[in-house]
């Protein structure tokens, strides 16, 4: 059975989805996103319930998100995400939000992978690919995946000990969950003084509970800040980067 090439959901900020300013969290984007792609996902064949059955389960490896407006609460959404043509075990995925208005607020770009429970990467040609027209625009163009790591690690700007409410349904730290540690980096007054403009995140280890999670920051240039995540002192579990405009 063909699946469509691309999907859109709609969605209300409600105000759990908002931050301080009412405007729409970068979780909450993230959540947007793997709502309509897990949608999407299963209408190609590839959904959690069918991956499950085989000992298997989708992670995000990358996603870069650029920013020309952020919803606000109340406000009413429409995300279209659409995959293209997968490479050996990457399969990559574009989203969009839009207004109402039909206006592009957000565009993001993502590299997913399946997992078998034990870890190794599944390629893709141990699976049923779907019947799909793939269509090849990218909603944003990636010419470096590259984040600069924060070489210097002296206090950290945020941490936290994992408990059971940061876990996802395949027992480890959702991947939405990082992209506020992400921004716990930064105060009230350093948000409010400035315009997110893109954000960048790289999965690398997968956290548990009981793991002590230390974020460390380092500013690059101006309004441009790296953030590494480092579990129980050793490992780099996540890496990411964000860049701000002036208000």
């Amino acid at each position: 059975m063909q699946a469509p090439s691309s999907i859109e959901r709609s969605y209300t900020v409600r105000n759990s989805d908002a931050d301080f300013l009412q405007e729409l969290k970068p979780s909450s984007l993230l959540s947007f996103f793997q709502e309509a792609a897990g949608d999407h996902a299963k209408k190609m064949g590839l959904g959690f319930g069918l991956l499950s059955e085989k000992g298997c389960f989708w992670v995000l490896s990358k996603i870069h998100a650029e920013v020309a407006a952020k919803p606000r609460c109340g406000e009413r959404v429409t995300v279209v995400t659409w995959p293209h043509r997968p490479n050996k075990a990457i399969y990559e995925r574009s989203f969009a939000v839009k207004n109402e208005a039909g206006e592009v607020l957000i565009r993001a770009y993502s590299r997913w992978c399946i997992l078998q429970k034990d870890g190794r990467i599944v390629p893709c040609s141990r699976l049923e690919q779907p019947q799909i027209d793939f269509i090849e625009e990218r909603a944003v163009c990636v010419k470096d995946w590259s984040v600069p790591a924060v070489e210097e690690r002296t206090s950290p700007a945020f941490s936290l000990r994992v408990a059971n409410s940061e876990y996802d349904l395949n027992r480890h730290v959702n991947n939405i969950k990082y992209a506020d540690y992400l921004f716990n980096c930064f105060s009230v007054q350093e948000l409010e003084e400035r315009r997110l403009r893109s954000f960048q995140l790289h999965y690398v280890r997968q956290s548990h509970e009981g793991d002590l999670l230390e974020f460390y920051r380092r500013e690059l240039s101006p309004g441009v800040f790296a953030v590494e995540g480092v579990k129980n002192g050793a490992e780099t579990v996540v890496a990411g980067q964000v860049c701000f405009d002036r208000v």
